[in-house]
């Protein structure tokens, strides 16, 4: 079952696709190929999309016929809906050189998340556009557009597939699956200012004092038991 699975394409219907889902979570606990791909944090998220016969990747556009799948296990504190960088161009580099701090190898990193509201920063809706503003000081701050908000979630979100699994060490197995659909685009920005959606800031310099930087994407982000508050319908698949 396992081996048809992961050399099946992916599904073309919703009808198989929540079969596909049911079937994966009937296997019960498998232990994962020896690859790459299946080690650290991300490995059993990569082997559900395997699974499920996924090769979209990280992209703008949802996974599969119009649904996309997100993995969750106990310790997941956060589910990454999608990424979307700040303006103005440049911003990233002022955001690690203004509040940055040194690391273990003396590079300036800028890690943090806001929900709503850190010990430094709080998120604002102002004039069509989510700002991030420190607490003290002013200059100048990331922000987004209302409209690429809307339009990357609405092209993204639509439709999800919140996936629950558990994994210890290369053995994995997925207990249930819910269906959201009807993504509330109206209350999305309000649930950015709340700090139900975390925005969150992950970026370095790419070698101590050096202007290159190493981003690994400013994410938007909420726990797995607040993603019901962004839809309008839900279903236990499984």
């Amino acid at each position: 079952m396992i081996e048809h699975l992961l050399s099946s394409p992916a599904p073309l219907t919703k009808k198989d696709l929540f079969a596909r889902l049911r079937d994966i979570v009937a296997l019960g606990w498998q232990t994962m190929p020896a690859k790459v791909r299946y080690n650290g944090t991300g490995g059993a998220g990569n082997y559900l999309e395997d699974l499920i016969g996924l090769k979209t990747g990280n992209q703008d556009i949802a996974d599969v016929i119009g649904w996309e799948v997100k993995l969750y296990t106990p310790k997941t504190h956060y589910v990454t809906l999608f990424h979307k960088e700040p303006q103005p161009e440049g911003i990233m580099r002022y955001m690690v050189s203004k509040f940055g701090w040194k690391d273990a190898k003396g590079r300036l990193s800028f890690r943090h998340t806001i929900a709503g509201r850190s010990d430094r920063f709080v998120v604002a809706d102002d004039a069509g556009n989510i700002v991030v503003r420190p607490i003290k000081g002013n200059g100048p701050v990331p922000m987004w557009t209302h409209d690429t908000l809307l339009n990357i979630a609405g092209g993204k979100l639509r439709r999800l597939l919140l996936v629950y699994g558990e994994r210890k060490g290369q053995d994995v197995r997925f207990l249930f699956a819910d269906a959201f659909e009807n993504l509330h685009l109206t209350l999305l920005i309000i649930e950015m200012v709340m700090g139900v959606i975390a925005i969150d800031f992950d970026v370095r310099e790419n070698t101590a004092g050096s202007k290159a930087l190493r981003n690994h994407g400013t994410k938007f982000r909420v726990p797995p038991n607040n993603v019901c508050r962004l839809y309008l319908k839900k279903d236990r698949l499984c």
